[in-house]
């Protein structure tokens, strides 16, 4: 009888703990992202345009890319925008990560955007000023760089979903 209650009792205490790490019911699993909350490191990965942030909380993952002033729908300032300009106010940027060098019109490729794709997925998110000077191998660090001192991720969780 007491290895019973004494094998519950260890079942039970486990259950309680991870339960303030996820909830999951009916194939649905809740996260918490808190944009008030600090990284504690970051880190990226040039040649495959990736990028990461610690929290306390767990770690985010994403992609970056670099566009040019036509591919962000003449979005280039607006640091956490995540739309173009004018007539395209309400457009969601949806391109392919990795981008660099020029468009199909020449144009440089100098904007960088960056996206969330782990443990969700973001829209894309305008993450640093124009002028890089070169795009390709400073665009992923940006991404993790400004989460980490500009709170970028504030306007990356707030995309989550759309």
């Amino acid at each position: 009888m007491k290895k019973i209650i004494f094998t519950l009792l260890i079942c039970t205490a486990t259950m309680a703990a991870n339960a303030t790490d996820m909830c999951a019911r009916d194939d649905v699993m809740v996260l918490a992202f808190d944009p008030m909350v600090n990284a504690t490191s970051t880190g990226s990965y040039a040649p495959e345009w990736s990028w990461w942030v610690q929290f306390p909380y767990g770690r985010i993952a994403g992609e970056a890319t670099c566009l040019s002033a036509a591919e962000a729908l003449g979005r280039t300032s607006g640091f956490g925008a995540y739309y173009g300009t004018g007539e395209y106010s309400s457009t969601f940027i949806t391109v392919e990560s990795g981008l660099s060098g020029v468009d199909a019109d020449g144009a440089e490729r100098k904007y960088c955007w960056c996206k969330m794709t782990h443990p969700a997925v973001s829209r894309w998110v305008f993450g640093a000023y124009s002028g890089l000077s070169n795009c390709a191998t400073a665009c992923p660090a940006a991404c993790s760089g400004r989460i980490q001192t500009d709170r970028l991720h504030k306007y990356i969780f707030e995309t989550i979903g759309m």
